[in-house]
């Protein structure tokens, strides 16, 4: 899977060097919302992007109900997005409404389309509640946390998945909304290299592993930070105190080592000692964590997300 993020006028003025810097592949900018709002940052975040190689998607979030206004919408957002060339443009609904509104989709779906590869974003629930298989014509962004894997409910597959709001990045401060795209997705815009797999996916599968064989956590070794993972993770909170030893000590010592906290020889190899009680505390304090080498799960997020 490729990471990315997507970012609105909510996130402020970001810097798309720090996203890219931390494995981030694609950005997905919010335009336009309804028929008159246009997103101060958007084309401060496209063209940044597009500069630094990064695939780049455009959104615009929906307030129609009727088809009428989803033409109206739509054209709106084409004459907003069409200049700057995205790569992919994506209907961003979510507001509730009056029954189905497939046919409405697809009439701003059908339109949008003829700038960029065209896709919908919504979540399980209102896919449920006001969407029918015709829509399953464009490609699914699905929103879905806290799960191992979305529902995708119509469709076979998804193309990108939103997996939580929660997501940081060093550097910046607040949360953002961190994606998975697709490889084949991914590699279908030519002008790109396909990418490897990334680093962090691999660490995460090999600690997956470790709470595998130190902790008989019974994982499905995926890469995936899902519910079981976080806890797993925080069933072993009180366990990891100064003086514990296991290959998750060992883990947390090479990505602190990959982050300059710790020193090569500088540690007992898988033993929680002072020298990786005070990288941690160290970690702690610069991501503005409670500075008391306690792994709870803001400590972990640190770890799994960069």
């Amino acid at each position: 899977m490729i990471k990315g993020v997507d970012i609105s006028n909510l996130n402020g003025l970001v810097n798309i060097n720090l996203i890219k810097n931390r494995g981030n592949s694609f950005i997905i900018a919010k335009a336009t919302e309804g028929s008159t709002f246009v997103d101060k940052y958007y084309s401060y975040n496209i063209k940044q992007a597009k500069d630094l190689g990064l695939i780049v998607g455009a959104y615009h979030f929906a307030r129609f109900q009727n088809k009428t206004k989803a033409i109206e919408e739509a054209n709106f957002f084409k004459s907003i997005v069409s200049g700057y060339k995205p790569d992919f443009v994506v209907l961003d609904v979510e507001r509730q409404v009056s029954g189905d509104i497939t046919e409405v989709c697809l009439a701003f779906l059908d339109i949008i389309s003829t700038i960029a590869s065209a896709l919908i974003y919504s979540n399980p629930s209102y896919i449920r509640s006001y969407l029918n298989s015709n829509i399953t014509k464009y490609p699914l962004w699905i929103a879905h946390y806290e799960v191992s894997s979305p529902s995708t409910v119509l469709w076979d597959d998804y193309v990108i998945w939103q997996y939580t709001t929660k997501g940081q990045i060093s550097g910046i401060s607040g949360y953002f909304d961190l994606n998975y795209m697709a490889e084949l997705f991914y590699n279908s815009f030519g002008t790109r290299q396909p990418v490897k797999p990334s680093p962090l996916i691999a660490q995460i599968k090999a600690l997956q592993y470790n709470l595998n064989i130190d902790y008989n956590a019974k994982l499905i070794i995926d890469g995936i930070v899902g519910p079981a993972t976080m806890a797993a993770l925080k069933g072993i909170q009180n366990i990891v105190v100064k003086g514990h030893r296991s290959h998750v000590i060992l883990w947390i010592q090479q990505k602190l080592e990959q982050y300059g906290y710790l020193k090569e020889n500088s540690y007992t190899s898988m033993l929680y000692d002072e020298a990786t009680f005070q990288a941690v505390t160290e970690l702690q304090k610069n991501w503005e964590r409670p500075t008391d080498g306690v792994l709870r799960p803001e400590t972990w997020g640190v770890f799994l997300n960069n």
